[in-house]
């Protein structure tokens, strides 16, 4: 039975996702946040689908008002079903761990018009390796001019990751984040020059998304610096970092194993036309 699942739900969604923390990290860190009722205005918020049999929740398939859909589910007999919401629904990305993404991708690939597939590596740290360099500095967002802050982020996600946010967005992705996902830039030379920040949040991980170097100011090891001392600051809450990285980005990929990640699984990322 598939119902759409409300704050009531909590206790039942938690006790799910804490079987596998990695996995869910998106979803576990989404609910603590932001609940589990929408807020149309939060753009972590969503609609979220539980897949029950015989009482137990096995399978959860949500739909972020960013335009996520991130599925995590323990049985293949929600793949039909989910499908079945997935193929009538509006969402632009598809992710998670290949074991749940791929399945759901190969059933609902007839009828969304897909974009880009992109395959990724889970990276986990639990053999930390610090990196740091001299005169730089790492910043929190609230510690540095906001309109520099948001120009910049706006930048990286076009420049980096392709995607195309319009300054009130960026604002908003600045400002709509958990009390434990800090958002850190560096500094060289008065200028912003780096980011990373706390993407999700588990009761064991925190996991690192946006890492981002300017194009001419690559090859300084300005990444490995703010990676570095985000680690660290993890690690000081007794927490796993853990990041997703392409697998055909080879200068990060040595970059991060540097400072002591390593291959948990594989990740996909895939993209829709609306």
């Amino acid at each position: 039975m598939i119902s759409l699942l409300t704050q009531k739900d909590t206790a039942k969604v938690m006790k799910y996702l804490k079987g596998d923390s990695i996995a869910g990290a998106f979803l576990m860190g989404n609910v603590l946040e932001f609940g589990l009722d929408n807020r149309k205005e939060q753009r972590r918020c969503g609609d979220y689908y539980g897949y029950f049999s015989k009482g137990d929740l096995i399978g959860i398939l949500p739909f972020y008002n960013m335009g996520s859909c991130i599925p995590l589910f323990a049985d293949e007999e929600v793949i039909e079903p989910f499908a079945e919401i997935m193929m009538q629904r509006p969402f632009e990305v598809l992710m998670g761990m290949q074991k749940f993404a791929k399945p759901l991708y190969d059933a609902i690939s007839g009828v969304k018009n897909t974009l880009t597939y992109q395959k990724s590596s889970y990276l986990v740290n639990k053999k930390f390796s610090p990196f740091t360099l001299k005169n730089v500095t790492v910043a929190k967002a609230d510690e540095i001019d906001r309109n520099k802050a948001v120009a910049f982020v706006k930048e990286a996600y076009w420049q980096g990751f392709g995607h195309s946010y319009s300054l009130e967005e960026t604002q908003k992705f600045l400002e709509q984040r958990g009390s434990e996902e800090e958002f850190l830039f560096l500094i060289a030379e008065k200028r912003i020059v780096a980011q990373a920040y706390i993407q999700a949040v588990t009761n064991k991980i925190n996991q690192i998304g946006g890492v981002f170097t300017t194009e001419e100011e690559r090859g300084k090891g300005y990444c490995k610096a703010i990676l570095s001392h985000l680690c660290q600051n993890i690690i000081d809450r007794d927490k796993t970092p853990s990041l997703i990285v392409r697998k055909d980005n080879i200068s990060a990929i040595r970059a991060y194993t540097s400072l002591g990640f390593t291959y948990f699984d594989d990740y996909l990322l895939i993209k829709f036309r609306i």
